[in-house]
């Protein structure tokens, strides 16, 4: 059995918060952003105000058997489940859309869990975490580059194999019961995943906050017991600097058994303890940190070979569709804007001129999005003033 952490407190009264009106709208506010056009959404403001009572009932009913309700009909029931596989980055996923109500129950838990994550989180886990995604880790990476070149003479980087597939849902409540001493708020959780014994359901808003908990323990374990403090987690992804490589293989050994006894789960086999990159005199030692979608070398940063084939594949498509006088898709325009994010903070700049400036003007590109956005925001104008004469 876990122990509660010291200095780590215990939280009560969190099937209370769940209730608060506040919370149930400041909910809704999060679930429906880029969603206003969606029938199911459009369905829920059409009505919003007995939505809300209607959420809260459900909550209010929502309780462990042996605890009476006033209306067990109103309970919460969790949706048939239909996985979706898909083909992402070279592996095949099963995404589980969940119900909209459902989706708004998410976000409802996810505000009251957000304060107890956030607490105790490791200040340079990333990925699913507000502020805290891929260029946050990038620009520590690069300040221990910079300011500490002894420091990251080594790295080790591995990843938890399989890792939303294996978490099991008994272990998972097991390490929520530690400081959540709450009994009606768990059973909402458990009651949300308790058809996937095994695995967190990818889709589910709630996974990603649940999985970041989980790991909580491991980034202790190699930043304070291990004293390795320059790690950087992206979700089950990690890597570690140290200047003494058996302090690095140590770091995998004690990991692993702790993964194993404690969440029965595994790192992949195929870790890497490597001499970081370094061009001497006469020959380059060493090889780069491929962490987050970049490439670190100790006098620049790039990006994958894969990525920048895919953005020059891109650009090159939006300039013949020009060239033929063709109208550009929105999907395109945006992917486009969003790969331009990856050149302007790497050190990229001369690909950037030969292969995607003589094919897309990328001030255009935002003035496209800008004005679809400008009309969006209009549209979400007239919602918000529909739904405040409704509630007067």
């Amino acid at each position: 059995m876990s122990k509660r952490e010291p200095g780590h407190k215990e939280h009560k009264y969190l099937y209370r918060q769940m209730l608060d009106e506040g919370i149930i709208r400041k909910a809704f506010r999060k679930l429906r952003k880029g969603k206003g056009k969606r029938p199911e959404i459009q369905a829920i403001e059409a009505d919003f105000e007995n939505e809300v009572q209607a959420m809260r009932e459900m909550i209010l009913n929502t309780r462990p058997p042996e605890v009476p309700v006033p209306n067990p009909e109103k309970a919460y029931k969790p949706h048939e489940r239909h996985p979706k596989r898909i083909f992402e980055r070279g592996k095949w996923r099963n995404i589980c859309k969940p119900e909209i109500h459902e989706q708004w129950l998410h976000h409802i838990i996810v505000l009251v869990l957000e304060p107890i994550v956030t607490a105790t989180a490791y200040r340079f886990s990333c990925g699913s975490m507000p502020k805290k995604g891929a260029h946050f880790g990038k620009k520590q990476i690069e300040k221990w580059i910079r300011q500490d070149p002894k420091g990251v003479r080594n790295f080790a980087k591995t990843d938890i194999r399989h890792f939303y597939d294996q978490i099991r849902l008994k272990v998972l409540m097991r390490e929520l019961a530690i400081r959540i001493k709450d009994a009606w708020f768990l059973f909402i959780i458990w009651l949300c995943l308790k058809d996937f014994k095994r695995g967190l359901p990818l889709g589910f808003y709630l996974s990603q906050w649940l999985a970041n908990y989980l790991l909580e323990p491991l980034d202790r374990l190699l930043t304070r017991t291990l004293g390795i403090k320059k790690t950087v987690r992206y979700m089950d992804d990690i890597t570690m600097f140290h200047p003494n490589k058996k302090t690095l293989h140590r770091a995998i050994l004690e990991a692993t058994k702790m993964l194993g006894q404690r969440f029965r789960l595994r790192l992949k086999q195929n870790y890497q303890v490597c001499k970081f990159w370094f061009k001497g005199k006469k020959k380059t030692v060493g090889r780069p940190v491929d962490f987050m979608g970049f490439l670190f070398f100790r006098d620049r940063t790039t990006i994958r070979k894969r990525t920048m084939l895919r953005a020059t594949n891109l650009a090159g498509r939006l300039g013949r569709m020009a060239e033929a006088g063709k109208k550009f898709f929105k999907r395109h325009v945006s992917a486009m804007l969003s790969y331009m994010g990856w050149f302007t903070c790497t050190d990229t700049y001369k690909c950037y001129e030969e292969r995607i400036k003589p094919f897309v003007e990328v001030r255009k590109l935002k003035r496209i999005i800008s004005k679809i956005q400008r009309r969006q925001n209009h549209h979400d104008q007239l919602d918000q003033r529909i739904l405040c004469q409704q509630a007067g």
